[in-house]
This record gives structure tokens, sequence and C-alpha cells, in this order.
């Protein structure tokens, strides 16, 4: 893992002036001016708008600081990237070549890149698959979501994303904007996970899959939903596993009677137990002026308490997926741009 990829910067958070809810009409105008934005809202909304340089995908929840919990399928949730920044260049993808998306980035400077997938498609099935064995890994901060629809549909009718390439939405194809920067400045990706391992039981996997069937619960095998139901489990909770110190969560989107569905793959031989919420942590705080876009999971947007407690000050896009160089879950992704301090000796 990156050293950057999970760190709390304790500073004080705030939204920016680069960030609103606008109409179509507003977005369209913006596009036509040359803005660079990064977009998201409902699919009517994003197949109104022109060519240009954006990217966005569907969700048509928000959390707006200091409104909080918004839902809203009229307007866009948009980000304009600032004036410094020197250049965007949009690139596509699909489950055939997002193995080169870091390698991408690597060839264009000092470069993030925010990517957009669509729930449910290949090419995201890929990505939370294989991503940490791509080459080049976390060479360059990669970040962004998987788009969806309301939870009632999500399951049975399709998400999108787009691009102001051709302006045409799709559901098998991710959009990713690789956004150069001057050398003077640097972009740091973050993570805020308000859960922890709880103290419950190991629980391990025979295979890398987001439907499980059977699971080895302390050593021994167990049918999964049985298990889940003797447990008492609630599925608002994730279940984690602890990477050297790093708590990476994986959320339950549905339970039948035979199986689990994950909303990213369980991998083998990775210890997880069923989630706690972490009371030792606050929410976290950034300067307004340096960051540059979040956005938080619908698994934490669909509990109020945590959204009280931990997300009150968050400004920006309901997800289905965070990306934080990998695909997490109920998680809080944002990226910030300081600039470079030169240390003379």
């Amino acid at each position: 893992m990156c050293r950057h990829c999970y760190r709390i910067n304790p500073k004080n958070l705030n939204i920016t002036m680069n960030q609103n809810l606008i109409t179509p009409a507003e977005a369209s105008a913006m596009i036509l001016r040359g803005d660079r934005l990064l977009l998201a809202g409902d699919v009517a909304l994003l197949s109104q708008l022109p060519k240009g340089n954006w990217i966005g995908g569907t969700t048509p929840f928000f959390i707006l600081y200091p409104e909080h919990q918004v839902t809203s399928y009229d307007k866009l949730f948009v980000t304009r990237l600032p004036d410094y920044v020197l250049k965007s260049t949009i690139q596509e993808y699909d489950e055939t070549n997002i193995k080169e998306i870091y390698n991408d980035a690597e060839k264009l400077g000092n470069v993030f890149t925010v990517l957009i997938m669509p729930f449910g498609s290949q090419v995201s099935t890929e990505f939370a698959s294989n991503a940490t064995y791509f080459e080049n890994f976390a060479g360059k901060p990669l970040c962004g979501w998987v788009s969806g629809r309301p939870l009632d549909s999500i399951m049975t009718e399709p998400s999108y994303a787009a691009s102001g390439v051709d302006a045409k939405p799709c559901t098998d194809k991710a959009f990713a904007m690789h956004i150069e920067l001057p050398d003077t400045k640097y972009a740091e990706l973050h993570i805020f996970n308000q859960y922890r391992q709880g103290k419950g039981d190991e629980i391990t996997f025979d295979e890398n899959t987001a439907v499980v069937t059977n699971a080895m619960i302390n050593g021994k095998k167990r049918k999964f939903v049985e298990y889940l139901q003797e447990t008492g489990y609630d599925p608002k909770l994730p279940i984690v596993a602890d990477y050297s110190g790093a708590m990476i969560n994986v959320t339950c989107c549905g339970i039948t009677d035979n199986e689990v569905f994950f909303s990213s793959p369980v991998f083998k031989n990775v210890t997880y137990k069923i989630a706690e919420i972490n009371n030792q942590l606050s929410e976290p705080t950034l300067l307004s002026d340096t960051i540059l876009l979040s956005f938080t999971c619908i698994g934490n947007f669909i509990q109020p308490d945590i959204c009280a407690q931990y997300l009150c000050k968050m400004h920006g896009p309901v997800v289905y997926g965070e990306i934080a160089y990998q695909l997490l879950g109920q998680t809080t992704v944002y990226i910030t741009v300081d600039d470079v301090i030169n240390v003379e000796n």
C-alpha cells in the first residue's frame, strides 16, 4: 500500500466554492465555456449535457453542508476543477484495458486520476478483483466511485457512467480523467473509515468472490447465511479486514436463503470480522481551500446516526463503492491538493 492511502488529515473540513448542486442548463453553460467538471446525478440529467471536458456518473443522493442528506432528481452535483490545473485527459476503459490505468497515469507526469465505473459492470468487477495486481499500482493517486441508482432498483436497473467525449451515458464503460498539476502542487489521497474489526469470530473464504455461499468461521466450514442469521447480523454493517492497520470494509448488499452478496469481492486467505464502530474517531476535517473532491458510500448515507456523528460537514456525492487506489466500501474518500514546500538546507 502507498504510505498516503489511509492517513486521516486532522484539519478543518468545509465545502469548497467549486462544488454545488446545479441544473443541467447551468452545467451545460460551464461545459461550453470550457470548464473541467466532475459530475454526479440522474442519467436523464447527464444525457442533456453537451460534449466537453467532463466525466460523470449516476446517483440521486448527496451529502451537503449544512443541509446534510439530500436526494435530488433534477440537479447535478458539480465539482469544477481549479484554474491551476494544467490539463485534464479523459480516457475510456472496459474490462479488457482497465489494467492499464496506472500505466496511463504514469506517462502523464504530475497527475492524479478520477475514475467512474457503473455498478454491476464487467469493468467494475475486473477493477474490484484485480486492481492491486495492476502494473504500477498506486504509482499515482487514483480516486473515484462506482455509480448507481436508488437501492430499490440498484440490482434490477442499469447504472451509468458518461464523459464529454461523446456525451452518451453507458452501462459497460468506465471513464477516467487524468488531471495534471503544476510542479508546485501535489495531490494526496485520504480515506476516513468509521469502522474497525469487531471482537467476534474470524471469518475467511476459500475463493475470491462477491457472492458467498460458504465461509470458514474460526476454521470451521459453515453456510454463511445460516451463520449470519444465528449471530443476528445487521446487514448495514460491513465485514472488515485488517491490512497491517488499514481497515478495509466489504459492504453487504443483499442476502438470500442461500447466498450473501457483497458490493466488492472478499479475498481468500484474508481474515475478516464483522464491523464495529470505532468510537475513538472523530469526523475527518480538512481546510476548505485544499480539499478538491470528496464522496461517501450509500451504506453510510442510509444510517442517519453515522452521518450525524461522522459526516455532518461532508459535501459530495453518495456512491456505491469508493475508489482509493482500489475499490473500498462504506468509507469516505477525499483528495487534497497542496503546495509543494521547498525546504532549504
